[in-house]
């Protein structure tokens, strides 16, 4: 029954899009190697997901290896976080990977990898996530690499980069090698802006601070299109983080893993995040080749 009740749920949002107006090229739809996915609530989130899952459908289920990048919203600076655990949808279980696994804490340290562990029981993030991905491929499984990604005050606040962050390097070089002996799809589970004073802003958005958000969040989006995850990155240093971008990691690392590629939209909402309807969350799909 709670398989039957969550597909039933989530066809909704599915069917109230409106038609693909011309099918994909084959081609590229066979091409397509990641996406943006937001983990915001379904309530709200809905319709952003059911259009990128939608983009992403073919690839998703071709997919040989799904590698998950989460918002740890508890997380430490700059923490890449695994699990040997597995994660379970209403479909049944998506097992993580052991072998990957495996191979980045060769190079992060037990320590590293797993000293925030438990955080993956809690963080909705990756989870909200899976769920759209065992929904798009009917039920069936495909092993994870499911990674909570921390915070990254200390390069936004700071002299350091990203680009040059050890951890980082290691880890991306071990999964671009898992990449390459599978056909994988890489998932960054991220929501974009929070503002208002739900978020500690002293001032609400009003109409116009609202196209604002949308603009500022355009200029971003093309930084993500032209898969450039350093000027995405320094995008959001310059403007101190102010909009509290909370999937900043698992976007850079995205971007980080592809190298060149390039993306379209497949989304975007300004979600209300307060009784008021003075703060906001914004969302967007995006789909990468």
């Amino acid at each position: 029954p709670e398989a039957g009740a969550a597909r039933v749920h989530l066809q909704r949002y599915v069917d109230a899009l409106p038609p693909v107006e011309a099918p994909a090229d084959a081609d590229d739809d066979q091409s397509l190697r990641a996406l943006i996915c937001p983990h915001i609530d379904y309530p709200r989130g809905g319709p952003v997901y059911a259009e990128v899952w939608r983009a992403a459908a073919q690839a998703a289920q071709e997919a040989e290896l799904v590698i998950l990048l989460g918002t740890d919203h508890q997380g430490d600076e700059a923490t890449m976080t695994l699990t040997r655990q597995s994660y379970a949808t209403p479909w049944g279980v998506l097992p993580t990977d052991g072998a990957a696994v495996d191979a980045l804490v060769q190079v992060l340290g037990e320590d590293a990898a797993f000293g925030e562990e438990l955080h993956h029981r809690g963080e909705h993030s990756i989870e909200l996530a899976a769920v759209w991905l065992h929904f798009v491929r009917a039920g069936e499984a495909v092993p994870l690499v499911p990674i909570l990604c921390g915070h990254f005050q200390t390069f936004v606040s700071g002299e350091a980069d990203p680009g040059s962050h050890g951890p980082f390097a290691l880890a991306v070089a071990v999964l671009r090698e898992v990449m390459a002996a599978r056909k994988t799809l890489v998932v960054a589970a991220a929501d974009l802006a929070h503002m208002g004073p739900a978020f500690g802003d002293p001032y609400g958005l009003d109409f116009v601070g609202r196209a604002q958000l949308r603009s500022a969040d355009e200029r971003l989006l093309q930084t993500v299109y032209a898969g450039d995850a350093e000027a995405f990155f320094e995008a959001l240093k310059a403007e101190g983080d102010r909009r509290h971008v909370c999937g900043l990691p698992p976007i850079y690392l995205m971007l980080r893993l592809l190298g060149e590629t390039r993306g379209e939209a497949a989304g975007y909402a300004v979600c209300p995040a307060d009784p008021m309807g003075t703060s906001f969350v914004t969302i967007a799909g995006v789909v990468l080749r």
